[in-house]
């Protein structure tokens, strides 16, 4: 499988195509069990579904260790679910199997810089998760990055997309800080749930190595897109 190229194809399949210990970095964010398509909504998600999705997401932390180098990380951002006022949890996921093969170094708040919730019934869910996951300990971080209070576990990055291209499309700066607090110019950055191609896109900015999955041929041609108008950018710390 090359590099620098995003597949049409599905996460899983994909994986299955790379060699063990091939990839030092994981850029992601899964599907937030958004499955309208499939006859499911937020209060219609019967046992059945949440069994097949919970077996597809330990299935993918399988694959995801597999080909990660050692010592190589992950960082998996997923959204808590609100629904009727109430809140469900994502940190299910951490039983899974295939979530404990790897090491759980931080657990980092992408806090937002306003809110999006408009309930006056309970605190407003004004953040995401970015689970920080690695194949070992002896990880790299780049000391010398210019971020402030870097290694801070709280990420107050701003949620502004001008252009939305997706509904969950994850905004450029979330992917930036990763390259630039853990990132090395050789690194093969996988994304394995592409959607609109942020991570492609700003790893290819940056002048890292990529490869992308994207199921769906609509959001693929969306990421082609992209990654053709990106214009070559520098992280001063990683050159």
């Amino acid at each position: 499988m090359e590099t620098n190229k995003i597949y049409c194809i599905d996460c899983i399949e994909g994986m299955k195509q790379l060699a063990d210990n091939s990839v030092d970095l994981i850029i992601t964010s899964p599907p937030y069990e958004d499955v309208n398509g499939a006859g499911y909504k937020a209060n219609s998600k019967d046992i059945l579904f949440l069994k097949i999705y919970s077996e597809f997401m330990n299935n993918v932390f399988k694959e995801m260790y597999r080909i990660l180098k050692p010592n190589g990380q992950l960082f998996f951002n997923i959204k808590h679910k609100t629904h009727n006022k109430k809140l469900s949890s994502v940190h299910w996921l951490e039983f899974l199997e295939g979530f404990k093969q790897f090491d759980l170094k931080s657990y980092i708040i992408w806090k937002y810089a306003g809110s999006f919730d408009s309930s006056k019934s309970r605190f407003h869910l004004d953040y995401e998760i970015i689970y920080h996951l690695s194949k070992g300990d002896d990880i790299n971080i780049n000391l010398d990055c210019d971020i402030h209070d870097f290694l801070t576990s709280i990420w107050y990055l701003p949620h502004n997309i001008k252009h939305r291209l997706h509904p969950t499309q994850m905004p450029e700066n979330v992917v930036e800080r990763i390259l630039k607090s853990v990132g090395k110019k050789e690194d093969i950055v996988l994304d394995i749930f592409t959607g609109s191609g942020t991570t492609a896109k700003v790893t290819k900015d940056y002048g890292y190595n990529y490869i992308g999955f994207e199921i769906n041929p609509f959001n693929y041609e969306i990421a082609i897109k992209r990654l053709k108008e990106s214009t070559q950018k520098k992280l001063s710390e990683t050159d």
